[in-house]
């Protein structure tokens, strides 16, 4: 219980006394004139919350439920701010991953007859959540006005308490839930009228926000009134082309442009890279939903390759770093995107028109070093098999030395290499966690990122606190769809580093497969077994990287190449990626 609280309904008056009792422990001399006109402007700054935060999420799609936090590296310490449509109680809580309330750390508060009720909880099943033994959530004020109650409070990114979970980088799974009235008691606390989960990254986003150069100019990739249909979950697809430019230019900025009134809706926005050599003229006016019968094949294509750009609700605008620039207007450089919108409409509402999309701001004030992009996993291919109806399952990828020796030798570091300052994780709906390693000579490093949480339908760029130089050697990866995008710079001829363990699903297919065809219904341990054993005993994979230019490295080598002296294959190491039917998936990405 907190006597900060302050029940506000239009009267600033009403304020006076609960903030007096506040204050007066630490405010001996205080002129009641002050100390109205504070309180008269302290009415105003709790509908604007924006300008007291760093980062905003609104945690349903009518944004009844919204969330501002700021975080503070230093301290190692999140204060949050929940906003939320009702005078009665308001939860909220970080869930252990898959969004649900079993394991959910959670808080509940409330104000009644002036006092302020605010107490750190934990739920343990579909239940009213328990106390915990340790308080670790401080509460900062906890008020009610018109028809709200905005709830601030902070804590600790680890708090050493079993009953709290710890707030670190990647996903995090927040889970909300409120009720109109307020609770009889502490202990009686009435089932929840409306809830909800959404996902956020808490610590991954900077908050610097550099000046841009005078000379700075934009262009947008926004959807043109998209009518949404009345499903829950929609992926929308539009072809965007790159303006054409006298020279090269460099993008700094990316920022996300909202439509008002769609921030509930409005999920994640991705951008893929495509093939513009071979991309087909009649193609470029294509929008429709994922899916879609007329959806042409070039732009199915597009969609998983290559990241250019993301962002994921919570997010901000990504800046790149002040020496670097993604270039355009090169003739390496992309001409033809197809951007990826993901609509959350869980009320599956009949009236919603979308113009949200992304803006790029660009310069011909030239940065020190072109960033490049750099796709490291599984090759796409039928020949990553998961067999259906398995409590866990592995799978093995590397970047071998080879590739990264002819792809980064042209580096113009000191030193030689190339600094990773920003990467995305990307699997499909099996993923669940993903992280990158990073090892030399044998020796691990610090990851290079890491997202015990993953979620397919909240994928964006995470800045590391530090870059991290990447020398030629080897990196290793794996998954479902496994794959990760890595900005860096300086700009070298290399694209993509991929493999996969093509001869024992090969040679699985050819002697199971096609001797005994199964589908998903009836799979067993006759199919399972063998494809498994193939897998964990071969001793060899088939590398694939590619450079900028779309050549493989070294040339002429590739996954549908025999391995030769030029072309070999690697002994396995022992990197592996989980999967499963609870977790649906471990991702270990493992650079040399």
């Amino acid at each position: 219980m907190d006597s900060s609280a302050t029940r506000r309904d239009g009267e600033c008056r009403i304020g006076i006394f609960f903030f007096v009792a506040a204050v007066m422990q630490k405010i001996t001399k205080i002129s009641a004139c002050c100390l109205l006109i504070f309180v008269c402007l302290a009415k105003s700054s709790i509908i604007d919350l924006t300008s007291e935060h760093s980062f905003f999420a609104a945690l349903d799609e009518s944004q009844k439920v919204k969330l501002y936090w700021n975080v503070d590296t230093a301290k190692k310490e999140i204060s949050f701010t929940v906003e939320a449509q009702t005078t009665g109680w308001v939860g909220f809580g970080i869930s252990t991953g898959q969004g649900k309330m079993e394991g959910a750390d959670i808080v509940i508060g409330w104000v009644k007859d002036g006092k302020a009720y605010f107490k750190d909880r934990h739920a343990t099943g579909h239940s009213q959540p328990k106390l915990d033994s340790q308080q670790d959530y401080e509460l900062i004020s906890l008020q009610e006005e018109s028809g709200k109650t905005v709830m601030k409070f902070k804590r600790k990114f680890q708090t050493c308490d079993p009953d709290d979970n710890k707030i670190q980088e990647g996903t995090t799974k927040l889970i909300y839930a409120m009720h109109p009235d307020d609770p009889e008691s502490e202990d009686n606390i009435p089932t929840h009228t409306m809830k909800g989960a959404r996902s956020v990254f808490l610590l991954n986003a900077g908050e610097d926000v550099p000046e841009l150069p005078a000379n700075t100019k934009t262009f947008d990739f926004l959807m043109n009134k998209t009518h949404l249909p009345p499903n829950r979950t929609t992926y929308y697809y539009r072809v965007f082309q790159f303006p054409t430019l006298p020279g090269r230019r460099d993008i700094i900025r990316i920022e996300p442009v909202i439509q008002v009134g769609n921030e509930g809706v409005v999920h994640h926005m991705i951008l893929y890279q495509c093939d513009h050599e071979n991309f087909p003229q009649s193609n470029l006016s294509y929008e429709g939903v994922i899916d879609s019968p007329d959806m042409p094949p070039a732009v199915q294509k597009c969609t998983g390759p290559s990241t250019i750009a993301a962002w994921a609700i919570g997010g901000k605008a990504f800046d790149y770093p002040e020496h670097v620039g993604f270039s355009i207007g090169t003739n390496d450089s992309p001409k033809i995107g197809v951007m990826e919108m993901h609509y959350d409409n869980p009320s599956h509402k009949t009236d919603i028109l979308d113009s949200s999309g992304l803006r790029f701001h660009y310069t011909s004030q030239l940065r020190k070093y072109q960033a490049g992009l750099l796709s490291v996993g599984w090759f796409v291919s039928w020949r990553m098999i998961i067999p259906p109806h398995q409590e866990s399952w592995e799978t093995e990828g590397y970047c071998v030395e080879d590739c990264t020796k002819e792809g980064i030798k042209g580096s113009s570091l000191p030193g030689g290499g190339i600094r990773i300052f920003a990467s995305a994780l990307h699997t499909h709906l099996a993923g669940r966690a993903a992280y990158t390693r990073h090892v030399r000579n044998g020796v691990e490093l610090p990851e290079i990122i890491r997202d015990d949480h993953y979620d397919f339908n909240f994928q964006e760029f995470q800045v590391p606190a530090e870059e991290t130089t990447v020398l030629p050697g080897g990196l290793g990866t794996t998954e479902e769809m496994c794959l990760s995008f890595h900005f860096y710079y300086p700009k070298v001829n290399l694209f993509q580093c991929l493999s996969c363990q093509c001869d024992a699903a090969e040679n699985w297919y050819k002697s199971h497969f096609l001797k005994y065809p199964v589908n998903n219904s009836w799979w067993n341990d006759k199919w399972t077994t063998p494809l498994r054993d193939g897998y964990r005993d071969t001793d060899a994979i088939r590398a694939h990287c590619s450079g900028g230019n779309g050549k493989v490295l070294p040339e002429g080598c590739g996954v549908g190449i025999a391995s030769t002296e030029k072309c070999r294959s690697y002994a396995a190491l022992q990197f592996l990626c989980t999967q499963n039917n609870s977790l649906n998936g471990l991702t270990r990405f493992s650079l040399h």
